[in-house]
């Protein structure tokens, strides 16, 4: 006999009913906790219910929040993971905290409780947060964290009774198992990105008029176009020296973002008469060296030849697609190039005896090359961690994102690069958290000696305005 059909079915529905109410009850017990209101830890209601509603009320919350706050938005499983994982954590804090207590229903409570807080907590971070001027971010994520740290605490004091040794104990376990999750967006979507502006590209007719032989014998005029005007450094003076290097032909940004950084090089930062373009586009394939490996070690070469090399700093940017396996993509259809490796870079400069060098990458993975390319006379920095994607790579862009925070409005006033590049750290983190993208941690790498080469190199770039650093 079936027991449950014997229940009257207003019983059932009175039962449902009276959940729902005790669910809205026990949100707005999180909400009064997150204004650390006394007395509310004995007005929550635990039950296995309660928790089944709870957990359903958050992932439900995440999941139309974060639909509506994506743009074309595509189902991830990804947010399935970190759901899963998130619970994982709290049941180990509340495991331990079994244990500090004694109390087998701590376990749940600590679940009921977590899950009355976490949906309003999400909706702060998801989308008040990121629409904060720039210049209130950093503070306003501060005290976001800080005042989720003294929820936890709060709490933790409550259910221990107030035993400050053991709540500590149970903040930092919430703490180290939490990390894993600081740097990543929880979210059921993502945007879907249209193609069609990359795919057209391999559809033009112009790519089947390449004549592949005509444009390798090309290379050592267009090369010599573009290295002969090079002027050789001033002794005494910390000249900059720039290459610039756009590899893949089949989105436009690399290319267009090649152009706004060597113009800003040559302007604003002293690289005029000593900068050089190398890049991979169907427009520029009669004008431009292709940024090719082997043209990328001829134009080292040649400014290595140029330069004081005790004096001078090679400043080399390079923007391509990256892989997992930390080559950069070298591509030119239908051109077969070869991808371009840390490696590689190191010994072309090391053989080019260029001693000074500041090197960007704007690509995914990049942190990888980072390992490969440090010493203390170099200055390093990626647009993603090694194994993080970066952002911006869209046919009609202008700039990646890397390209765009480092670049784009440079202000009227002397140039500081390390300055520079922790500012476009934050702009960048600000913008990929405001589109709820999972974060590209960009990496920067200053050797010891290189902090005081960047200090000499920006009060040259002062000193001699504008007759030759252009002016500010």
């Amino acid at each position: 006999m079936d027991l449950y059909a014997s229940i009257p079915k207003e019983s059932k529905q009175s039962g449902l009913i009276t959940e729902l109410r005790t669910l809205i009850l026990n949100l707005y017990c999180g909400i009064r906790l997150l204004g650390f209101r006394r007395n509310v830890l004995e007005q929550v209601t635990v039950s296995h219910d309660q928790f089944i509603l709870l957990l359903g009320f958050y992932g439900l919350t995440v999941f139309v929040a974060s639909y509506v706050m994506t743009p074309n938005p595509v189902f991830d499983l990804f947010g399935l993971g970190y759901f899963s994982v998130e619970l994982l954590i709290t049941l180990l804090l509340g495991f331990v905290l079994t244990k500090l207590t004694g109390k087998q229903s701590d376990l749940l409570k600590l679940l009921i409780i977590t899950y009355c807080i976490l949906p309003f907590r999400y909706l702060i971070s998801f989308a008040v947060l990121p629409d904060l001027p720039e210049t209130l971010f950093a503070t306003g994520y501060a005290i976001f964290v800080l005042w989720g740290l003294g929820i936890c605490s709060y709490i933790a004091l409550q259910l221990l009774g107030q035993q400050r040794l053991k709540a500590a104990l149970i903040v930092l376990l919430w703490l180290g198992a939490s990390y894993p999750l600081a740097n990543l967006s929880f979210s059921f979507w993502y945007e879907d990105y249209d193609y069609t502006h990359e795919m057209a590209a391999f559809s033009d007719t112009t790519l089947y008029d390449v004549n592949q032989e005509q444009v390798y014998y090309n290379q050592p005029v267009l090369l010599s176009n573009a290295l002969d005007p090079i002027q050789p450094g001033i002794e005494g003076v910390t000249d900059l020296f720039f290459i610039g290097f756009g590899s893949d032909a089949t989105q436009d940004v690399f290319m267009r973002e090649i152009g706004h950084v060597q113009r800003v090089m040559s302007e604003q930062l002293g690289a005029s008469g000593r900068s050089v373009a190398l890049i991979n586009n169907l427009k520029l394939i009669n004008t431009t060296p292709l940024a090719s490996s082997t043209n990328l070690r001829i134009a080292l070469n040649h400014l290595g030849s140029k330069m004081n090399r005790d004096e001078d700093v090679v400043f080399l940017y390079l923007t391509s697609h990256g892989s997992m396996d930390h080559e950069l993509s070298v591509q030119m259809w239908p051109l077969d190039l070869n991808a371009v490796r840390p490696e590689d870079i190191k010994t072309y400069l090391d053989n080019a005896g260029i001693r000074w060098r500041i090197i960007l990458i704007s690509a995914c993975y990049s942190g990888g090359f980072i390992k490969a390319l440090q010493n203390e006379y170099s200055l390093i920095f990626t647009a993603a961690a090694s194994d993080k994607a970066s952002f911006g790579c869209s046919h009609e862009n202008e700039y990646t994102y890397f390209g765009e925070a480092l670049f784009k409005n440079i202000e009227d006033k002397p140039y500081q690069f390390i300055e520079s590049f922790n500012r476009a750290i934050t702009k960048i983190t600000q913008r990929e958290l405001s589109e709820n993208l999972i974060p590209s941690e960009p990496q920067l790498f200053v050797g010891s000696q290189m902090k005081e080469k960047l200090q000499l190199l920006e009060q040259d770039i002062v000193h001699y305005t504008p007759e030759r650093f252009g002016t500010f």
